[in-house]
């Protein structure tokens, strides 16, 4: 009974004097748990990283006007849109924007009636008169290389008001990886 009892004590003790510690020094806690959970990139075991923001800035804008179809972007990569605005020049229409990757039929990104079809990301947007809309994306809209109708990938955003017609300014920004 008397070992029991001095087993029991003696836990006791070091059970308060640990909670001591903890409350009187909390920086030595911290310390020890850092040491205990540690975390190295060394050459013989490393940890494996990626670019977490693609590396080169992207701005470009069009101006649609009328019916037809018109695209921007890098050519090549992947585009990842973090903000599309859209200002509409006209008083009197809502116009209506359709925003996709562009398959082109010959050419580059930035050209007028080159765009043949529409793939996604695809996306439409109405603008009242006198108005502009932003849209962001927190996480980027992510435009990848889309093989066209010349046979050759483009990585292009493109965008065009096949109902209503009108002058709309479409603003892309994003970064290319």
């Amino acid at each position: 009974m008397k070992f029991t009892k001095w087993i029991v004590m003696g836990s006791g003790g070091v059970i308060l004097v640990l909670l001591s510690v903890v409350l009187i020094e909390p920086k030595t806690v911290h310390a020890l748990a850092a040491a205990l959970v540690q975390v190295t990139n060394t050459d013989s075991n490393p940890v494996p990283t990626t670019t977490a923001v693609p590396g080169t800035p992207f701005f470009s804008r069009m101006l649609l006007s009328g019916l037809t179809s018109q695209s921007v972007g890098p050519g090549t990569g992947t585009l990842g849109v973090t903000q599309i605005t859209l200002t509409n020049e006209d008083p009197t229409v809502i116009s209506q924007v359709n925003i996709y990757a562009g398959l082109l039929l010959s050419g580059t990104c930035g050209g007028t009636d080159n765009v043949a079809a529409a793939t996604d990301p695809f996306m439409i947007v109405r603008v009242q008169p006198n108005s502009t809309v932003a849209i962001p994306f927190p996480t980027p809209l992510v435009f990848t290389p889309k093989e066209g109708y010349d046979s050759v990938n483009h990585t292009c955003v493109a965008a065009g008001m096949p109902i209503t017609g009108g002058n709309v300014f479409v603003t892309v920004n994003g970064f290319v990886n």
